[in-house]
């Protein structure tokens, strides 16, 4: 089994002959907190659409425990304990906070088809265990009081952690976050990484987009640089921050990824 829980080799993504994301490479280790930088429009979300089965790249592998996952379904993908967030929130509004965290349950469920009709004792099995670990991610974000409030009716901040918990919910190996501390304030900000890191300590390898810089920087313990696609830079935090080629990327980019 490979050392790395993911690989990224020389993979290429192109739209219409635009070169979105342009060979390349990257190594996650299991357990890592890791971020992938770089300005607006640099192709920080189409590798992640790549990743997790939204988009297909042109050349290149997506070794995930050493086996190419290149071209597999999106729910595939999901079951192999790959997970995301996005950077516009996707959630059912009419649906309670405990509906939406439970929804993200149905990959770890062990009910067939017919259990819908006819409710066996190991139906309600794993009914009552499903919503109790519901109840334990609620907890995690601070999400219990809001248990039975529509996701509609709440801030977006809380609806970022209702995302995310939901994410969660179904035990993901990597769980990639597309800008989560998009649209939040500070203390926001610092409630999040303090459950980024919680969510590390329970063995989850954490993948994040991120432009709150003092958030990555203090988070990430290992990240890559990307720009119109290819690698710039990768490393710790302070070699990131002092690298001439990463501080040129940055300058006057203005268009969105």
């Amino acid at each position: 089994m490979s050392k790395y829980l993911l690989e990224i080799k020389n993979v290429s993504k192109f739209f219409a002959g635009l070169t979105a994301i342009d060979s390349l490479n990257l190594k996650v280790k299991k357990g890592q907190i890791y971020g992938i930088i770089g300005p607006n429009g640099a192709g920080k979300t189409t590798l992640f659409n790549c990743i997790t089965g939204i988009y297909t790249p042109e050349k290149g592998e997506i070794l995930w425990n050493g086996k190419d996952i290149k071209g597999v379904a999106p729910h595939k993908i999901a079951e192999l304990g790959i997970l995301r967030t996005f950077q516009t929130i996707r959630l059912f509004s009419e649906m309670s906070v405990a509906e939406n965290i439970m929804s993200g349950r149905h990959i770890k469920s062990k009910q067939k088809w017919y259990n819908g009709i006819i409710h066996t004792p190991a139906y309600y099995k794993d009914e009552k265990y499903n919503w109790e670990k519901t109840g334990e991610y609620m907890e995690l974000f601070g999400l219990s009081d809001y248990a039975t409030t529509p996701t509609g009716d709440l801030s977006y901040g809380i609806q970022r952690k209702i995302e995310m918990a939901r994410a969660l919910a179904a035990e993901p190996k990597l769980l990639i976050l597309d800008e989560p501390a998009a649209g939040l304030n500070e203390n926001e900000t610092q409630e999040l990484a303090e459950i980024i890191r919680k969510i590390q300590a329970m063995e989850t390898t954490v993948m994040m987009i991120e432009h709150n810089m003092d958030m990555v920087m203090n988070l990430c313990e290992y990240m890559t640089v990307i720009n119109f696609g290819a690698w710039i830079y990768d490393g710790v935090a302070a070699d990131v921050q002092n690298n001439p080629a990463v501080i040129e990327a940055y300058i006057g980019a203005e268009d969105e990824d």
